[in-house]
């Protein structure tokens, strides 16, 4: 009786972290498959290009439904359209064309802080990247993570997925398709733009 009073809470945590940490998990599985998601939908492009307005938003709007049963509140998306430079071979991707829900879109010109994936490493190349962010609340395990983390009782997963274009038109002297967000110059990714 006393190994079991003795066991039982150690028993108990450990049930309790696994049920959470697969929730998490799971959670985690989901904003990437709502990334996955926008990135398909977007890079079959649209009737027309650039990418219409009121598409790009019903696409925003709609794919956080992809999350369900988890809420969708505080998401945030990041729509990129990228290319590799046809000019000369750089692994930073150029950003051509960008959008948002929720958060700043990426400013257009070199990504740094990326680099082009290795199925995506040909001159001219265009792809596009959608990147998610979302907070996970934990169910049991709020206190203790607020404990661990020191700041909040929430833990912020993020998903990012390259996707290749399989719509859009071919601008200037580059041979790939490119899916133009809104509001941004077809021209901006080829050379020639102003």
């Amino acid at each position: 009786m006393t190994e079991f009073a003795l066991l039982l809470p150690v028993m108990l945590a450990l049930l309790a972290g696994m049920s959470e940490l697969s929730r998490a998990f799971d959670h985690w599985r989901k904003l990437t498959l709502l990334a996955r998601t926008v990135a398909d939908l977007v890079s079959q492009g649209d009737s027309q290009n650039p990418f219409a307005t009121a598409a790009m938003t019903d696409i925003l709007a709609v794919a956080p439904r992809v999350l369900r049963p988890f809420g969708a509140s505080g998401v945030q998306i990041a729509v990129s359209a990228l290319g590799v430079d046809p000019a000369k071979f750089q692994l930073v991707p150029q950003v051509c064309s960008a959008t948002a829900s929720g958060t700043a879109a990426r400013a257009l010109g070199p990504a740094k802080d990326l680099t082009v994936p290795p199925g995506y490493q040909t001159p001219g190349m265009r792809y596009v990247l959608v990147e998610v962010k979302g907070t996970y609340a934990p169910m049991i395990g709020g206190a203790l993570v607020k404990l661990v983390n020191g700041v909040s009782s929430e833990i912020t997963l993020s998903a990012s997925v390259p996707w290749p274009v399989r719509g859009g038109q071919i601008y200037g002297t580059n041979t790939f398709t490119e899916v133009v967000l809104p509001g941004t110059n077809p021209k901006a990714c080829d050379g020639s733009a102003p």
